[in-house]
């Protein structure tokens, strides 16, 4: 019988790869090393995941799990939409600093995780991602304070857009947050300023 999902080794297991994946990439890092690290024999490690793989899986699995709790609490304080939305990018900008490896998923980097698999997990980040920006959308379509707009679609562009923005290196976040949101969240308002519901 496998060993519970909560429990401090497998913890500790993820907590090591975590770090060995994001300092050396999914090809240098070895089953072993992990083991090593987590301070437990290989043999130990096998009883809680299959192969390397597996444990590459859960490790962003729980990352993604911890992006979208924090996303779902940043958004889950007052403020209109356009407040909830850019508390959410400077949300998701301060964890992708702390950590480096799902930087790599968003970035597609072929020389830290393996192409199949990062495909996968890039489509899985996006969803999640798309849909709650999406729900903060209708929330303020449903409220007057964006125009009325396909959620779904303007929640990509949103995203992509502003993920791309917050990965490049040539421009701080502080200075270029500003112009996304007169250009972009700008466009979401009703237009001519006044409130709009939708009919």
């Amino acid at each position: 019988m496998a060993p519970g999902l909560d429990s401090p080794t497998r913890t500790r297991i993820l907590a090591a790869a975590q770090k060995r994946f994001a300092a050396f990439g999914y090809r240098r890092t070895g089953v072993a090393e992990i083991a090593r690290d987590a301070g437990i024999a290989a043999a130990t490690l096998y009883r809680y995941f299959d192969d390397k793989e597996d444990i590459f899986r859960a490790v962003i699995a729980d990352l993604i799990a911890r992006w979208l709790a924090r996303g779902r609490e940043v958004l889950a304080g007052r403020g209109t939409a356009i407040e909830r939305l850019t508390r959410l990018g400077q949300a998701s900008v301060a964890f992708n600093a702390e950590n480096p490896l799902i930087t790599s998923v968003y970035r597609r980097d072929h020389e830290i995780v393996f192409a199949p698999l990062l495909d996968e997990l890039h489509q899985t980040l996006l969803e999640h991602n798309v849909a709650m920006i999406a729900g903060v959308l209708r929330d303020g379509i449903g409220e007057g304070g964006v125009r009325p707009i396909d959620p779904d679609a303007a929640a990509f562009v949103l995203y992509i857009s502003g993920g791309s923005l917050s990965q490049q290196p040539f421009r701080s976040y502080e200075q270029i947050m500003p112009v996304f949101q007169s250009i972009i969240f700008d466009g979401l308002a009703p237009r001519g300023g006044r409130k709009e519901r939708r009919r």
